[in-house]
């Protein structure tokens, strides 16, 4: 398989993964992921001290929403003005506690630390 057609099925299998959660999300958040709401693309993060992709899902100014395949959950953080991803968090949340942190008076999910090596 090619690296542009892994990146486009990843890229698909977010697609439902968001359809899905999108199903159990409420009014609100459902609004905010309209307004937020970018077709799915990878974007680099780097995970104790390596460089990967995430697929960003939503973005609002310098924050994004993506969808973490590793801890298979969304985790919202900083990007960088080249896209880069800046804040590897470890959290397993489905879409609406993402999506909570760009609802007014609505409460932004914990945010879990990265994993530390035991090595």
């Amino acid at each position: 398989m090619r690296i542009g057609s892994l990146q486009t099925a990843h890229q698909f299998r977010t697609t439902k993964i968001v359809q899905n959660d999108l199903a159990e999300c409420d009014d609100e958040q459902v609004a905010a992921f309209k307004k937020y709401a970018v077709e799915p693309y990878p974007e680099p993060i780097r995970r104790h001290g390596k460089m990967d992709r995430v697929v960003v899902i939503a973005r609002n100014r310098d924050e994004a929403i993506y969808w973490e395949d590793v801890e298979e959950g969304f985790n919202l953080s900083t990007v960088s003005h080249d896209g880069t991803i800046l804040e590897h968090w470890c959290n397993q949340d489905e879409l609406r506690f993402a999506l909570n942190a760009w609802i007014e008076g609505r409460e932004r999910p914990v945010r879990v630390g990265p994993a530390i090596s035991i090595e």
